[in-house]
């Protein structure tokens, strides 16, 4: 086992083929392949199946991911700092995101930081709201990327973009692409923990003051396998379009009068960090052309 091979799993995980996966890592698709067959051997169990159209994880696979992620992100705290050590002028911004935050918005926004900023590092770190949060309290973190779960009004919080949710189940008109929310209410919805904001979302969303929505009583650990699990018939699930494969089936959810939509914000704390500064005003001024990026 070797770093490189968590990689290949990872990235082939979050674009579910081989060959752009191959791409993203700079290596060639045989190099990926064989790299994922060796790790899959060693461990004993297939982290996927693959078919000529589709490469998909499989539930083993989707049991390491969480603990690749760790590892590969302990490799970019241990080769920060060393760069931090050695070149103690050196400029390192760390942002914490949320599982749910979009990869197509935040890595053209900080490439596109670091493409003007060649002195500055850019460290992205994934993990749970109340992490997140405190991480950002203490000051381990510059600035973090969240769903809005609350609208309050800070100078400290910059509004990023939106994405439209959508239902899956394995019921319903095949022929609809779209759903209202008020032809949902009554069904059970599977959920994940509540750690990432997508389960208080999905709860806002359907919530009536007459009853609360009545939920799985098992709580998948992944995104996919929430979307596995409705697809196969255990409840009904809610997921911003970014966080479902394109095999899945699924319909929009309206409300009465505009499309039913998860937004996301940009939260910080210092306000005397003139590299934080300048990274927030890179977003401001680049925010509207990446999200026009991510909808055409």
């Amino acid at each position: 086992m070797n770093l490189s091979h968590l990689k290949f799993v990872k990235a082939t995980a979050e674009l579910s083929s081989f060959s752009r996966a191959a791409e993203f890592c700079n290596v060639t698709q045989p190099t990926l392949s064989n790299g994922v067959s060796k790790l899959e051997e060693e461990l004993g169990e297939k982290i996927f199946t693959r078919t000529t159209r589709s490469v998909k994880i499989t539930p083993f696979g989707d049991m390491l991911l969480p603990k690749i992620a760790s590892i590969l992100q302990l490799e970019d705290l241990i080769i920060q700092s060393a760069k931090e050590f050695s070149n103690p002028g050196s400029v390192v911004l760390k942002i914490g995101m949320s599982p749910l935050v979009s990869t197509m918005f935040i890595t053209p926004l900080t490439n596109s930081y670091k493409a003007q900023n060649s002195k500055h590092e850019v460290l992205l770190i994934e993990d749970n709201l109340s992490v997140l949060d405190a991480k950002l309290k203490n000051l381990e973190l510059d600035l973090i990327l969240v769903p809005s779960l609350k609208k309050i009004s800070d100078k400290n919080a910059l509004p990023l973009y939106e994405e439209d949710l959508f239902l899956i189940n394995d019921h319903g008109d095949a022929a609809s692409s779209t759903v209202m929310v008020d032809d949902i209410r009554d069904e059970t919805f599977v959920m994940v923990p509540d750690s990432c904001g997508l389960s208080e979302i999905t709860r806002s969303l359907l919530r009536t003051t007459r009853k609360e929505i009545k939920e799985y009583e098992g709580k998948a650990l992944s995104y996919q396998v929430l979307a596995d699990w409705a697809a196969h018939g255990l409840g009904s699930a809610v997921l911003p379009r970014s966080k479902i494969l394109p095999h899945i089936p699924k319909k929009q959810i309206w409300k009465p009068d505009e499309p039913a939509r998860i937004s996301f914000e940009a939260r910080w704390v210092s306000t005397d960090n003139k590299p934080l500064k300048n990274l927030v005003r890179h977003f401001r001024k680049n925010i509207a052309q990446i999200v026009n990026g991510i909808a055409d």
